[in-house]
């Protein structure tokens, strides 16, 4: 069995390319991105990170791709930071530092 193909995120891409993460925090399953701007995105995922886990790369965004399993944020620096999705739909959103909506999935 292989892995879905990971496409470019046609939508979400340019709203947040050039932004900076800043800070991930975690509140159960659900990834909190902090962008530079204040803007933060909620991703459900399918369980937070064991606490050993190494932190992940920051920086600021040049792409994001995804398929029905993850989410990939391509930075500037060359890394990547993955995140699984609880579902292949309705796990994404983001808010501007008003708390306007900016992006749903």
């Amino acid at each position: 069995m292989t892995a879905p193909r990971m496409r470019r995120n046609q939508k979400l891409t340019p709203i947040i390319k050039g932004r900076s993460i800043a800070q991930i925090g975690w509140e159960g399953p659900t990834a909190n991105l902090h962008f530079d701007d204040g803007s933060v995105m909620r991703i459900h995922t399918t369980g937070a990170p064991a606490s050993n886990e190494p932190p992940p790369m920051l920086g600021k965004v040049r792409a994001v791709r995804q398929s029905t399993e993850t989410i990939a944020f391509d930075l500037e620096n060359g890394s990547t930071l993955q995140i699984s999705l609880a579902e292949a739909t309705s796990c994404v959103m983001l808010r501007n530092a008003k708390e306007a909506l900016e992006y749903a999935d």
